[in-house]
């Protein structure tokens, strides 16, 4: 066949069927960027390589809301606790053809959603059987509302969600199983401090958030250095953290201050600087929510309709980003020129 050019899912599933490997095909990545002349894509990832990926998810989908109706209408029957472990087995089948075999990443989201899920509320409903009297469990929505009420269920909860998120990943190597298990992170140090300290915690949550979120974008930094030219599945999982990590961190600041322009534009400046540094596009999409707030602000005190406020700040906004998105690899050569003979400079993208 003449001229014929191959799809990278099409790659991918070469890799699925065992054709080539995944050593392999980092290594011809790694050769045709290097042979480019043009600027690399260095911020990739996938969610879903066709419809045939989205159709399967829909399929999951629609079982797992079938298999929750079900499960609730069996509470008042022995058949409540059975039904989970069969569900289980079903979903660990489910997991181990589609994330194991196809790699399709959008349906394993959802198995591993409707999976988590189920053995979070199962673990919670054989807590509340051995706590409460069976009469107070008519269904699904009785084990919700009793593991909301209890602070030691919650931390439970969250240190079994956690774990499983992690074991997901170490077993199927899903990249945007890095974003739940941040979620994952939050949720565990948060139980565990309501925990130990009791509802005066919540005073601190914001402190709390921005911690975690500057965690996980220290992470992502740690992650991208150890492959700054970004061809292994590994700069995805950084990509996830970004994800959750930038917004975590800008928003809780602006919670924290009012979202005063003293503390706003200061972080706004410094989230951008990260982002073309680290050449990562989430902190700089999170630093222009505010920006359009900021916007929105100064043009309300100026008495301007409110129409044509809102108008000016979609202009502005869309303006910088595609301003952004135009000149981004040129942006990052003026900002990182003065250090390219530093030591520190081979941990980041090319610029």
């Amino acid at each position: 066949m003449k001229n014929r050019q191959f799809s990278i899912a099409e790659i991918r599933n070469a890799i699925a069927a065992g054709v080539i490997s995944e050593e392999s095909f980092a290594r011809l990545e790694s050769f045709l960027i290097a042979q480019s002349h043009e600027a690399a894509e260095t911020e990739k990832f996938t969610l879903f390589r066709g419809m045939n990926d989205i159709f399967i998810a829909l399929g999951v989908v629609a079982l797992s809301i079938g298999w929750f109706i079900l499960w609730g209408m069996l509470a008042a029957s022995p058949a409540f606790w059975v039904a989970p472990l069969v569900a289980i087995a079903g979903y660990v089948v489910l997991a181990e053809y589609i994330a194991g075999k196809l790699k399709a990443a959008l349906p394993s989201i959802a198995i591993m959603a409707s999976l988590g899920v189920t053995i979070m509320l199962y673990a919670v409903a054989i807590y509340m059987s051995l706590t409460s009297t069976p009469d107070q469990m008519s269904g699904l929505d009785d084990v919700v509302d009793f593991g909301k009420r209890s602070i030691n269920v919650l931390v439970v909860v969250s240190v079994i969600g956690f774990a499983f998120q992690v074991g997901f990943f170490l077993r199927y190597r899903l990249p945007v199983s890095f974003a739940l298990i941040a979620a994952g992170i939050l949720g565990v140090l948060w139980s565990a401090l309501t925990a130990a300290v009791g509802p005066a915690i919540s005073s601190y949550l914001h402190y709390l958030i921005t911690a975690t979120g500057l965690l996980l974008l220290g992470l992502g930094v740690f992650i991208d250095s150890r492959d700054p030219d970004r061809i292994n599945g590994w700069a995805e999982c950084a990509f996830w953290l970004y994800v959750m990590g930038a917004p975590m961190t800008i928003h809780s600041v602006a919670i924290a201050f009012d979202a005063s322009p003293w503390v706003m534009v200061p972080v706004i400046v410094l989230a951008m600087l990260f982002s073309l540094i680290v050449d990562r596009r989430s902190p700089i999409i999170s630093a222009l929510i505010y920006v359009g707030y900021l916007l929105q602000s100064g043009f309300e005190g100026v008495s301007i309709d409110p129409s044509i406020t809102i108008v000016l700040v979609c202009f502005i906004i869309g303006g910088l980003v595609m301003a952004f998105g135009v000149g981004w690899q040129k942006a990052r050569q003026t900002i990182l020129a003065p250090f390219e003979t530093h030591a520190w400079r081979r941990y980041l993208p090319p610029s």
